[in-house]
């Protein structure tokens, strides 16, 4: 991560939304986007993650359930309790929902 990125990481009341990344990989695969993936989660942390999609702009470059299996396939070796972090609960908690 650039220096930007970590100074605003370094934030404590600031979050990560995951989501977009075809918009700078037209074809994207899993190991393309994984680095991208684990250096924002490794700079913000689980608590400070979510994943999220950028649809309909998404739909130009795969479907939904490409997106999120990619986001499963990577964190596969995360613990339960990150992965509800990730896929649910920071969103629930960021947004209010």
């Amino acid at each position: 991560m650039t220096g930007m990125s970590m100074s605003v990481a370094s934030a404590p009341n600031v979050s990560c939304e995951i989501s977009g990344l075809g918009m700078g990989d037209w074809k994207w695969t899993v190991d393309s986007i994984r680095p991208f993936v684990l250096d924002a989660i490794e700079a913000f942390g689980v608590e400070r993650c979510m994943f999220a999609s950028n649809f309909p702009v998404d739909k130009l470059f795969s479907s939904y359930d490409d997106v999120f299996n990619a986001f499963k396939a990577i964190t596969k070796d995360f613990s339960e309790s990150e992965h509800r972090a990730l896929f649910h609960d920071n969103a629930a908690r960021v947004y209010r929902l």
